[in-house]
């Protein structure tokens, strides 16, 4: 067991440093390019910071642990809003533009609640997980469009003249963080399963809290370095953003690699909480212009409530 806990912590330290290198080039190459704010948070350093969650849920996939795909995508979904989102806006609460955000927040709600009903069967299959692609398609091109009607969108393109070996260093960073996701997530599936044998605890639960809570942290370091820079905007973008990717992209890549098995924990217990946190965030961005320390309490108080039943009644 002591191995297999300091294999699992080496795999989460690799998942976080690499996520850390994947979303630093990233960003840098969103900068470089010259795209609004509002576009690089809700698509570019989502899939930057959803990177391990994909990597991980993948890897499950492929090892036949289905059950941990879909708890880490939707565990990784609980956590950013619960979590990061009520943890930061009780720290700071984010001064936000609710045309930019009630939309896309909407969007995401439909989404979980499309994932609900293609999973209520209790599977996400192959055809399933293409329409889970096809919808994270059709976000991509709401984004693009809702882009192209703002013209008064904040462009962070550089200045700074971009030289070749900046770029190769990007490149160099970029290649060694999705390395290092890879290798992490193998060393946190493999040994995750093992601790959950050695503890007793059903792999759902290790997805939809310890693997969900380490793929997560990016989410984390980038909302916290967001809000403390002031662009609150950034954070919740990409929150946002993260949370249609664990539905579409996690779970669809997940599910076209195998039949993913939703237990009934996940359809009468996750998706819904899922779904309440989603809402409880929509309300205030569809009415105000403002997440304020109330509205960060109660999320993380549903988060909380969450974990304490997860760990007392379904382990």
């Amino acid at each position: 067991m002591f191995i297999s806990t300091i294999l699992f912590i080496l795999g989460l330290i690799l998942v976080i440093k690499g996520g850390d290198w994947f979303v630093d080039s990233s960003v840098k190459i969103a900068k470089i390019s010259g795209l609004p704010e509002v576009f690089i948070g809700a698509t570019l350093v989502s899939i930057a910071t959803t990177s391990p969650e994909i990597m991980v849920s993948a890897a499950a996939a492929v090892k036949g642990y289905s059950t941990i795909s879909v708890g880490n995508a939707i565990g990784s979904i609980i956590c950013n809003i619960g979590l990061i989102l009520g943890l930061t806006n009780i720290i700071m609460p984010s001064k936000i533009d609710k045309s930019l955000f009630s939309g896309k927040a909407f969007l995401m709600v439909l989404y979980m609640i499309l994932l609900f009903i293609l999973g209520f069967n209790g599977f996400i299959n192959r055809v399933d997980s293409i329409v889970l692609i096809v919808l994270f398609i059709i976000y991509v091109i709401y984004n693009s469009y809702s882009i192209k009607s703002r013209k008064t969108l904040i462009s962070v393109q550089s200045n700074k003249r971009i030289f070749s070996k900046e770029i190769i260093k990007i490149a160099i960073n970029f290649i060694l963080g999705i390395t290092a996701i890879l290798i992490g997530a193998n060393l946190l599936i493999d040994n995750g399963v093992i601790l959950a044998g050695y503890l007793g605890v059903p792999e759902a639960i290790i997805g939809l809290t310890l693997i969900a809570l380490g793929t997560s942290l990016p989410e984390l370091v980038t909302a916290i370095t967001a809000l403390r820079k002031g662009h609150g905007g950034l954070s919740i973008g990409n929150i946002i953003g993260a949370n249609i990717l664990n539905i579409t992209l996690v779970i669809g890549i997940s599910g076209v690699i195998t039949s993913l098995k939703l237990l009934k924990q996940n359809i009468f217990f996750d998706f819904p909480i899922a779904l309440i946190l989603m809402l409880l965030l929509l309300i205030p961005l569809s009415r105000k212009n403002e997440i304020t320390r109330l509205n960060g309490l109660i999320l993380l108080l549903v988060y909380v409530v969450y974990i304490t039943l997860l760990y007392s009644v379904f382990s």
